[in-house]
C-alpha cells in the first residue's frame, strides 16, 4: 500500500508518499489547483501507485480548497481521507520536524499520518444535504452580520443620543426602527414634531405606541447630553446601520422559509427532538451528514466537541475540565442552544439538569452536559429513522442493538452523561 499526502494551497499544491514502512516513495511533486494540474497528479499516482486500490490519499481540511481535488480524486476510484490538521501537527512532533515547515515536507508528514493514523476514507454529503449546509452556515453569518451592525449602531447612539437605550423594550425593534431611520441623534429628536414621531410609532407598532412614548423621547431629547460634534456624519451612518439591519433580517427571513422546506424533505424526525426548532435542527442535519459515518453516539459527542477533556497522571487525575472544542463548531452551538431550551419543556431532561445542578455544576457545565445527551439523541433518532420517544423504557440506545432497543431513555447514565 502507498500512503499519498497532498498539502492543499489556494493555487498549487504539492503531492508525496511512502511506503508501509515510511520511506519515500519518490520526490514530492507541485501541481496547480486546475484542470492540467489534475492531470499531472493523476500521471503522478499512476506511476507511484498502478491502481487506485493500491493507495490511500489524505489532505488536510484547509479550508476550502480542498474539495476540488478531492472530487477529481474520488472520481478516478482513490479513498481519499480529509484530515484534522492537528493529527499532522502530532505527527510533525514525533518526527523531530517541529521547527522545519515547507511544502514538500509537509506533503510526506500527511502521508506519514495517513501510514500511522488509520484515516477513513471521507464521505462528502449528498447535494441536499450539502445545500442545506451552506444555507445553514450562511444564515449564522448574516447573523453575526446583523450584531456586528447593531453594537455599530448602539456605540453612536450611546454617544450621540444616550438617553435613548431603554426607551424601547427593544433598541432594534419595529417602532424604535421607525425612528433611527427618521431622527436617529438627539438634534434631530428635539427638531422632529411630537406628532410625527407619535405617528411612526403607532405605524410601525400597529397602535401600541403613540403620544406617551413620543412625548417620553422628545423629553429625552430636550435634556440629552449627547454630543452633536458632527452629529450629520453619525446620522447618517446610524441610518445606513438600520437600513443594513432590515436587509440582513429580511434574507434571513428568506432563509428560514427554504431552510424549514429543505429540513422536512432531508430529515424532519430531528424535529422531535425536545429543543430543537427548525432552524437549529437544519445546522444540526446539515453538519452531522450521513449519520453512519459516526461508530457510535460518542463519537459524534467528540465531532461536536463537547466531550471533556482527560487530565490524567499515575493516581492523579483532574476533577473538573473543560470540553475540548475540537470538531464542527457549528454543530458544538446549535446542540448547545437545542440543550439550553431542552432542559425546560422535556421533564427527562430537565431532571437531568437539575442533578447535575446539584451536584454543583455551573448553568454553562449543566447545559453542556444535556447537550451531550442530545447527542446521544439525535444519533439514535437519525440512525434508527424512528422519532424520538421519551416514554420508552431501556438503555442509552447509542449503546444498543438498534433493532432491539427503543430509541431513548431518559434515565440513561453514559459515560458522556457523567462527564
Amino acid at each position: 500500500m502507498v500512503y499519498v499526502g497532498v498539502d492543499i494551497a489556494k493555487v498549487d499544491h504539492v503531492v508525496g508518499a511512502v511506503d508501509g514502512r515510511g520511506e519515500r516513495v519518490c520526490r514530492p511533486m507541485s501541481f496547480k489547483n486546475s484542470e492540467d494540474g489534475f492531470a499531472r497528479l493523476g500521471a503522478w499516482l499512476e506511476g507511484v501507485a498502478g491502481d487506485p486500490s493500491e493507495a490511500v490519499v489524505g489532505m488536510e481540511a484547509t479550508g476550502h480548497y480542498w474539495m476540488a481535488c478531492y472530487a477529481f480524486l474520488t472520481a478516478r476510484g482513490y479513498p481519499v481521507a480529509v484530515i484534522n490538521p492537528m493529527q499532522v501537527r502530532a505527527v510533525r512532533d514525533l518526527r523531530g520536524r517541529s521547527r522545519v515547515k515547507n511544502d514538500r515536507v509537509d506533503s510526506e508528514l500527511i502521508a506519514e499520518t495517513m501510514r500511522v493514523g488509520q484515516c477513513d476514507p471521507t464521505r462528502l454529503a449528498t447535494d441536499d444535504v450539502q445545500a442545506l449546509r451552506l444555507h445553514t452556515r450562511y444564515r449564522q453569518n448574516l447573523r453575526d452580520a446583523v450584531a456586528e451592525a447593531k453594537t455599530q449602531a448602539k456605540c453612536l447612539l450611546d454617544a450621540y443620543f444616550p438617553e435613548y437605550e431603554g426607551t424601547f423594550s427593544d433598541d432594534f425593534g419595529a417602532a424604535s426602527m421607525a425612528v433611527l431611520k427618521r431622527c436617529p441623534t438627539a438634534v434631530e429628536c428635539k427638531r422632529t414634531q411630537a406628532r410625527t414621531l407619535s405617528r411612526l410609532m403607532s405605524e410601525a407598532s400597529r397602535g401600541r405606541l403613540g403620544d406617551a412614548k413620543a412625548a417620553e423621547l422628545k423629553g429625552k431629547a430636550a435634556s440629552s447630553v449627547g454630543i452633536d460634534l458632527a452629529w450629520e456624519a453619525a446620522s447618517l451612518e446610524i441610518r445606513g446601520h438600520v437600513a443594513h439591519i432590515e436587509y440582513l433580517e429580511g434574507e434571513i427571513a428568506k432563509l428560514d422559509r427554504v431552510v424549514s422546506e429543505m429540513l422536512r424533505k432531508v430529515e424532519p424526525l430531528v424535529l422531535t427532538v425536545p429543543g430543537v426548532g427548525a432552524t437549529v435542527g437544519a445546522q444540526i442535519v446539515a453538519e452531522i451528514g450521513d449519520v453512519s459515518r459516526f461508530r457510535n453516539a460518542a463519537a459524534l459527542v467528540s465531532y461536536a466537541g463537547l466531550n471533556p477533556g482527560v487530565s490524567q497522571s499515575g493516581k492523579f487525575e483532574a476533577a473538573d475540565t473543560h470540553i475540548t472544542k475540537k470538531g464542527s463548531a457549528y454543530l458544538r452551538r446549535a446542540m448547545w442552544l437545542a440543550a439550553s431550551r431542552a432542559y425546560q419543556y422535556d421533564p427527562a431532561l430537565g431532571e437531568f439538569y437539575a442533578r447535575k445542578r446539584a451536584e454543583g455544576k455551573s448553568h454553562r457545565e449543566a447545559v453542556t452536559a444535556v447537550a451531550r445527551k442530545l447527542c446521544h439523541i439525535v444519533f439514535a433518532v437519525m440512525r434508527d429513522q424512528r422519532p424520538y420517544d421519551p416514554s420508552l423504557p431501556g438503555r442509552d440506545p447509542s449503546q444498543s442493538d438498534a433493532k432491539k432497543q427503543p430509541v431513548f431513555d431518559s434515565q440513561s447514565t453514559s459515560n458522556a452523561d457523567k462527564s
